[in-house]
């Protein structure tokens, strides 16, 4: 599994308002929606279990940590996608990471991981921010095609490895139009 990075120009972005569909609410957390906002983690990567003590410790306990950056979809007040912004430092003043995005494999294809993205986009616009980073593994194709459809494009580092890797993102892409 390799890591690939993306970027976003926030600058000069025109971005959309996020939209939901019928029947989810988009909302950010707050202190009551820290063990929701764990659930959807955990749901949406199983393999990574999440608690709201390892949010705590990760995540809520640094000083760049802002819940209004952080949005999760619902369903019936169940959690069932999620997206935040991060900052790599406090200090960070112009580059800012969409991290963790993440949707509930029996929600999937309605529209939810573009949701919380343009969400999380539009906060960090907000935020005066100039550039978006991501961070993801090659075998997302979805994700990736997400991404790339709402102008996030490859961050070819001056690395023979990163290289390869999109070589092989583009391969899957092209081989899965042929079928």
């Amino acid at each position: 599994m390799e890591n690939i990075r993306m970027d976003f120009p926030l600058a000069t972005a025109e971005l959309p308002l996020p939209q939901v569909a019928k029947g989810y609410e988009l909302v950010t957390v707050n202190a009551e929606r820290v063990e929701l906002w764990a659930q959807a983690l955990s749901l949406a990567f199983p393999d990574h279990p999440f608690t709201a003590a390892r949010l705590e410790e990760e995540f809520i306990n640094k000083p760049q940590f802002d819940p209004k950056g952080v949005f999760l979809i619902l369903k019936k007040d169940k959690p069932v996608a999620t997206a935040f912004a991060w900052l790599d430092t406090p200090e960070e003043r112009t580059t800012g990471r969409l991290h963790w995005v993440g949707c509930d494999e029996a929600h999937r294809g309605k529209g939810l991981g573009r949701a919380v993205v343009v969400a999380v986009l539009n906060y960090l616009k907000v935020k005066g921010l100039t550039r978006a980073t991501l961070d993801t593994q090659t075998f997302r194709l979805p994700a990736i095609q997400l991404y790339l459809d709402l102008g996030f494009v490859p961050y070819m580092e001056k690395s023979f490895e990163q290289l390869e890797a999109w070589s092989g993102v583009f391969k899957a892409f092209a081989n899965a139009r042929k079928r």
